[in-house]
């Protein structure tokens, strides 16, 4: 994504009652049957736009960028992580009886994602005064809600007399899709689905103030978005990285740790941030 590290902000606090949902992506890599709990809250009542990134799904590194001793490990992870979203798709089929709609949904995806980064720079190229009720009303139904409360952050820092530009000159390769997890209503049937895409586009990017500077690179990104499968609605709600080549598929994420939960779902809306660290190699 463009401006990574030269528009900086802080992203501003969710909306959704993160640990309300948390039980609901944990329970799907659950290791062992436990307790009844108390019923989950019904998703379906809840707005799409509303639900943050519920996870940090695994996302599948590139041997190349891990060491070798790593890659038997990295292997079974894949296997691992094709199994976890045929089970989720299974059950997403049984629980709705919706046909899947995968290329659809890819489409869809990367519209929202070329749309939300247009927007972005023409809100940039307004008044300042002007960009945040902009980014409000012109990335309704495109966007989450963090993710629009994020880039109106981002849009303040940007100089108040220059003008940017973002145009997709290529997508590179077709979309895949990462993870797909259905999202349960209170009776456990799939009501919404969050899922990740892999989107490689060729960007360009043209600053013009007092002089004009133009950027053109590839840049691959992982979008993560919610779906709700009976109206088609879908949104944008925030970005992953690869994973790194230590962690297994199970999400490492505390789910019952409402504030780190809270603290993430801010962090994967920011989708112009810079990537972590990569982990030494040991």
């Amino acid at each position: 994504m463009i401006l990574a590290r030269s528009i900086l902000a802080v992203p501003a606090r969710t909306p959704i009652a993160a640990a309300s949902f948390a039980r609901i992506i944990t329970r799907g890599y659950a290791d062992a049957p436990k307790k009844k709990k108390q019923k989950a809250p019904d998703i379906s009542m809840v707005p799409i736009k509303a639900v943050g990134v519920l996870a940090d799904f695994y996302v599948p590194p590139k041997f190349r960028n891990c060491p070798i001793t790593s890659w038997p490990k990295l292997l079974l992870r894949r296997i691992g992580a094709f199994g976890l979203n045929t089970f989720s798709v299974s059950k997403f089929k049984s629980d709705t009886k919706l046909k899947l709609r995968f290329n659809d949904w890819k489409e869809l995806a990367v519209d929202k994602y070329v749309k939300t980064n247009k927007i972005f720079a023409a809100a940039c190229s307004l008044p300042r005064a002007q960009r945040q009720s902009y980014l409000q009303s012109q990335l309704d139904g495109i966007a989450g809600i963090e993710v629009v409360k994020s880039l109106s952050t981002r849009a303040l820092t940007f100089p108040a007399r220059s003008k940017l530009e973002w145009n997709l000159k290529k997508i590179e390769g077709n979309p895949k899709l990462v993870s797909f997890t259905p999202i349960p209503d209170s009776n456990d049937i799939s009501a919404v689905i969050q899922f990740v895409v892999k989107v490689q586009t060729r960007q360009e990017m043209v600053i013009t103030g007092d002089a004009q500077s133009k950027t053109e690179r590839s840049v691959t990104d992982y979008i993560v978005l919610t779906l709700n499968p009976y109206t088609d609605e879908l949104v944008l709600v925030g970005t992953l990285f690869e994973s790194d080549h230590v962690r297994g598929v199970k999400p490492e994420l505390e789910m019952e740790n409402v504030r780190a939960l809270e603290n993430f779902q801010k962090v994967c809306a920011d989708i112009y941030r810079a990537p972590p660290e990569p982990k030494e190699v040991m």
